[in-house]
């Protein structure tokens, strides 16, 4: 298979036509679109030390749920982050494709399996299509909910603002910046919003709400996108060696607890 019919196939998959306007992603640095794919890393990020473990396994792609160009480049110098990436894929051979917000509103994509980690039912998009609402599968106290939903997740703190119902029943789910869907989420009938960061004016704007906002950490709530990554591909091209590059999560977010 080429790198061209990899990412074909990912088209299939994740749909570019769900992708948010603003958005970038798809095949973005390819030496060679039309090489065999020797193997696929799949990372969350395309950073230097995805390229480094793509590079040791002898991966030809890179696949990542963020986009290595997220911007307009006007060039590439190594001076730059993005730059000095993009030089790196090509003199070492390495392509770079990412399925970024459209890989959010697919079936079965992030926010599909944010659910199902919750066992959520009667689960529907809401919004913009990209964010999830479901129903626990019993009433809980907003305590137990957010023990419960860290602890289905795997997200080691958070964040909590708004104001929790005596009772959650409801939640909504959104990876990564969630800040556009807050309102939406109060109007689709949420008690709970699990997303990975809102911002300071969203999170004063919740304390207007009638539900609590838990923010967890725009990494931690989607460093599930290797596993939804390694499922599409076993489906699609079981015959692809694939490697997945573990989530090391940094230092640059700290929950804080209130009183619920």
């Amino acid at each position: 298979m080429t790198v061209r019919e990899l990412n074909e196939l990912l088209n299939r998959r994740f749909p570019p036509a769900l992708s948010a306007e603003w958005d970038c992603d798809g095949l973005q640095v390819s030496p060679d679109p039309d090489a065999e794919v020797t193997g696929v890393l799949i990372a969350l990020d395309p950073t230097d030390a995805a390229i480094d473990e793509a590079k040791k396994t002898g991966c030809s792609v890179i696949l990542t749920h963020h986009p290595l160009i997220f911007q307009p480049l006007s060039d590439v110098p190594p001076e730059s982050g993005v730059g000095r990436r993009v030089q790196r894929l090509l003199s070492l051979g390495i392509s770079a494709i990412s399925c970024h917000t459209r890989c959010d509103a697919a079936e079965g994509g992030i926010n599909d399996s944010l659910a199902e980690m919750m066992g959520l039912t009667g689960v529907t998009s809401f919004a913009d299509g990209i964010p999830r609402i479901g129903t626990l599968t019993r009433p809980m106290t907003p305590a137990e909910a957010v023990s419960f939903v860290l602890g289905a997740t795997g997200a080691p703190k958070a964040l909590y603002s708004g104001k929790a119902p005596e009772i959650i029943t409801r939640i909504a789910v959104c990876g990564g910046s969630g800040k556009d869907c807050l309102f939406a989420a109060a109007e689709a009938g949420a008690d709970l919003y699990f997303t990975g960061e809102l911002s300071y004016h969203s999170r004063l704007d919740a304390n207007d709400l009638s539900l609590l906002a838990v923010e967890v950490g725009h990494d931690v709530s989607e460093r599930h996108a290797v596993t939804v990554f390694y499922s599409a591909l076993s489906s699609v091209a079981p015959e692809l060696p694939t490697v997945l590059f573990d989530y090391r999560a940094g230092n640059g977010f700290s929950g804080g607890r209130l009183d619920i």
